[in-house]
């Protein structure tokens, strides 16, 4: 229940932890003023949306049936999918205009404005987190929060960070793309093949991902989903992959 929150949350600390963007976000903020605050606004949301996450995943299983907690975690999840669309226009402007200022050292003001539109961006985000703490005070008992026993399978899944499923009725926009990777996965081609799906923030790539790889993953004889962050070792990779399909060895962290 709490994977797209816990995929918010390694994305906010990927792109506060990197050096690069810090530096950048440092020079923009002598002209976007308001970009001085964005640091400490996106870290008190990654707060907040880890301890909505732990809330979740200690949730007695036996609520978890309840309809108002099902659309309290639902607004959760929505809230996360609002961040984690946020940060990838965060970064990738971030990245772009470092790319640009090689080039060229005058920001123009079109990129003031994006830059702008991102923070606001950020503040409907804090509302939105704020709207969902005071439905949780609102309609949630205390006794349906308190911690559940796990079994190990839920121990193992909640470590994975893995998106919620979205129904195809919650797709918006991405119907001809799902097709399209879906075919691609069909291929006869098995051996070696490696599928990219990229663009700019936004696009909705993980829940377009997420989607394939929930309906297809019955078709492959193993598979495996990871997050991989900004550092990390290929080994450490590996480990955690022969480890979901499988292998008894604990992986190592891949961090």
């Amino acid at each position: 229940m709490a994977e797209a929150v816990l995929l918010a949350v390694t994305k906010i600390g990927c792109i506060l932890g990197d050096e690069v963007i810090k530096a950048i976000i440092s020079e923009l903020s002598v002209k976007v003023t308001n970009l001085k605050e964005l640091p400490v606004k996106v870290e008190q949301i990654r707060k907040q949306l880890t301890m909505m996450s732990n809330v979740i995943m200690q949730i007695d299983t036996v609520y978890l049936i309840d309809k108002g907690v099902k659309n309290w975690i639902g607004e959760v999840r929505n809230v996360a999918y609002h961040v984690e669309d946020v940060m990838d226009k965060y970064s990738y402007h971030i990245l772009k205009h470092r790319e640009q200022s090689r080039l060229k050292k005058i920001l123009k003001i079109k990129d003031y404005a994006v830059f702008s539109q991102i923070v606001d961006e950020v503040v409907v985000v804090e509302e939105e987190i704020e709207q969902v703490i005071k439905l949780k005070e609102r309609w949630l008992q205390p006794f349906q929060l308190v911690p559940g026993p796990l079994t190990e399978m839920e121990r193992r899944w909640s470590q994975d960070s893995f998106p919620e499923f979205v129904k195809d009725q919650d797709l918006v926009g991405i119907e001809e793309n799902r097709i399209l990777l879906t075919r691609w996965l069909d291929t006869e081609e098995t051996e070696n093949n490696v599928i990219t799906v990229s663009g700019m923030g936004g696009l909705g790539k993980s829940t377009l991902v997420s989607n394939v790889y929930e309906r297809e993953k019955i078709k492959f004889p193993a598979n495996a989903w990871i997050v991989v962050s900004q550092i990390y070792t290929v080994d450490a990779l590996l480990r955690k992959i022969l480890w979901k399909i499988g292998y008894t060895e604990k992986p190592l962290s891949a961090g």
